[in-house]
């Protein structure tokens, strides 16, 4: 009886493979830069104050730069939660290379891509699988409960919208396993298999928290911008965080529309009418859109470089490429 062998590409193959991807992706991020509004740059500087306006760009891109990198804390909680260990560094090639890979046109290229990159770096794809449905998870349920703090200023200050955006939060620290479950529904749906091994209770609430902070982190950008062009710092500060959170995670949820384009904006622009002036909350929008693409490029190439440097120089970590489900 013969044994059946695999079949691997070869090195030369896949390196060119990879060459090629790596050359889209970087193309594909120098399109969405390019493609952005830098005029709103401009509209924004022209204010009064040309240095306090600066620090006021300068901190939001902080913002939104920190922002992200606490979102790839709670993804990290994710991860382990559902295997093995993996090293920092390698964690961090799989999820920003998953994250820039939104950049590149169509899904498939993307998917593959980071098929390839998660099993080269010790995660197998049904983990890698699950690891994103249950961060999706907690992305949208975070950011839709965050995103109810943007109705005390949309409908007024009842104490019933404030009950109401910590509802489902609590609901989930409360019984944890709710997101399992909400993960697992959307792998069925995917005609994809559940992951080997269920997330902690712990762990969720763990990760809940973090990508709640997250959000909260990364809407103060969108404040600061506010403040940039005129908005009342004191009143605008729970209306901005909250409707950033909200608009972000309705973009996601209009799967049909890359990254949110033009629904986030829209939804943005509403909101910041009720501190300014319509024109000026639009160039707000826009602003947002431009701040958060250059943080998350900035972010992603230097998490991208650090980790290949680390991984360089500790080759005896580097994991055999792994297969299969589990």
């Amino acid at each position: 009886m013969t044994t059946r062998r695999s079949w691997h590409p070869p090195r030369a193959l896949v390196r060119a493979l990879i060459a090629v991807f790596v050359l889209v992706l970087v193309g594909a991020v120098a399109v969405a830069l390019a493609g952005q509004d830098w005029s709103v740059v401009a509209v924004v500087l022209a204010r009064s104050d040309g240095g306090q306006i600066g620090l006021l760009l300068a901190g939001a891109l902080l913002a939104s730069t920190a922002g992200l990198g606490v979102g790839f804390l709670a993804w990290r909680v994710v991860l382990l939660e559902l295997g093995p260990p993996v090293s920092g560094p390698r964690m961090l090639r799989v999820f920003f290379v998953g994250f820039l890979s939104k950049y590149v046109p169509g899904k498939i290229p993307g998917l593959i891509a980071m098929t390839k990159v998660a099993t080269a770096n010790g995660v197998t794809f049904g983990r890698w699988m699950g690891a994103t449905a249950l961060s999706m998870s907690l992305v949208i349920l975070s950011g839709l409960t965050i995103g109810l703090l943007a109705g005390v200023h949309l409908l007024g200050t009842q104490v019933g919208w404030l009950v109401a955006a910590a509802l489902l939060i609590v609901v989930v620290l409360v019984r944890p396993k709710l997101v399992n479950e909400g993960a697992y529904l959307l792998l069925r749906l995917l005609r994809r298999p559940d992951p080997a091994k269920a997330a902690s209770a712990r762990g969720v609430r763990l990760a809940v928290v973090v990508q709640s902070v997250s959000w909260l982190v990364t809407g103060l950008h969108l404040w600061l911008l506010a403040i940039a062009m005129g908005a009342e710092p004191v009143r605008s500060l729970g209306l901005c965080v909250g409707a950033f959170t909200l608009a972000t995670t309705v973009g996601m949820l209009a799967i049909v529309i890359p990254d949110g384009i033009g629904v986030r904006e829209a939804v943005l622009t509403a909101a910041l009418t009720v501190v300014l002036p319509a024109p000026t909350a639009a160039v707000v929008a826009l602003a947002s859109r431009l701040v958060s693409t250059v943080s998350e490029v900035a972010l992603g190439a230097v998490a991208l470089g650090v980790a290949e440097v680390m991984i360089r120089r500790a080759p005896a970590s580097i994991p055999a490429p792994v297969t299969g489900d589990t």
